[in-house]
């Protein structure tokens, strides 16, 4: 895949559709643009434009150059899309998602569940201890949950990506 469709689809992923007709106008122009000079492109206001700038920028998807404005003295931003930077992006995500999904693991792995038979809410010990037991949405007696499949499934996909960073990492040193 592209780079820069691929920087599209983590922007996406990450941040929603909002963002992406500023990433595309730097996608499209290849070089550097100031936030006034994609304000002019979209027609919208430059504030909206260093908004969903900054926001980009804070996942690592663009980065600018600040430079001051000789006559006013202003400080200018020359912004670029990060495209050269999609796999340290996406190496760094994966390993975002690692770190969550271990700690999901473990509070899957530190608590008893009760799961509602009806509509399979679930709760942890002390909510269905406060409860009586007792679902507080429909009011059904609340069963034991084991949860061994879904840490399974978690520890699994932590392993996947473990081996997918350490790959990655390889053929970036290689």
């Amino acid at each position: 895949m592209e780079a820069e469709e691929l920087l599209k689809e983590l922007a996406i992923s990450m941040l929603g559709d909002e963002v992406l007709p500023v990433l595309e106008i730097l996608l499209k122009k290849k070089g550097e643009l100031t936030d006034d000079e994609i304000a002019r492109i979209l027609n919208v206001k430059v504030n909206n434009v260093r908004r969903t700038l900054y926001i980009l920028s804070d996942h690592g998807l663009v980065r600018y150059k600040r430079t001051r404005d000789r006559e006013t003295g202003w400080y200018l931003y020359y912004w670029r899309a990060n495209t050269d930077q999609v796999n340290d992006i996406l190496l760094n995500r994966k390993r975002e998602m690692v770190q969550k999904l271990k700690m999901r693991l473990e509070f899957e792995s530190n608590n008893t569940f009760y799961i509602c038979p009806d509509d399979g809410s679930r709760y942890i010990f002390d909510e269905a201890l406060e409860n009586e037991f007792k679902c507080p949405r429909c009011g059904a007696s609340l069963v034991y949950y084991e949860g061994d499949k879904v840490k399974e499934i978690i520890e699994r996909k932590i392993k996947e990506l473990e081996e997918e960073i350490n790959n990655e990492t390889k053929a970036k040193v290689s």
